[in-house]
């Protein structure tokens, strides 16, 4: 059996996932951004941070709270937090902050109840 590992993305995931293709050469694509390129370029491992996504997920978390409330009737106050620990890049939390969000900074390890 010769299987590439294309065949075994495409039969392990549901594939490809949102904001992910595969251009005509076969190379991953996020977001239209080449990341055979990136590669080529920097090596690995590789961080990428995509700013759109950030207010894009944002936002989706805001719409899904938005659609629970209505469809339960809530009429309590929701504050969207994000927490600085997963990302401290003044750049990142400066896109977060662009969508009316509160930033939580907790010590390590918190339980929230």
């Amino acid at each position: 059996m010769n299987n590439t590992y294309t065949d075994l993305v495409k039969q392990t995931f549901h594939f490809p996932q949102e904001d992910f293709d595969v251009d005509d050469n076969g190379y991953l694509q996020f977001n239209d951004v080449d990341l055979k390129g990136l590669i080529d370029k920097y090596g690995t491992p590789l961080k990428l941070s995509y700013l759109p996504k950030i207010g894009q997920q944002i936002n989706k978390a805001k719409q899904m709270f938005d659609k629970a409330f209505k469809k339960h009737k809530y009429e309590g106050k929701y504050f969207y937090c994000y927490c600085t620990k997963s990302s401290h890049f003044s750049f990142i939390v400066e896109e977060a902050l662009k969508h009316e969000i509160y930033t939580l900074k907790l010590p390590t390890p918190t339980i929230l109840r």
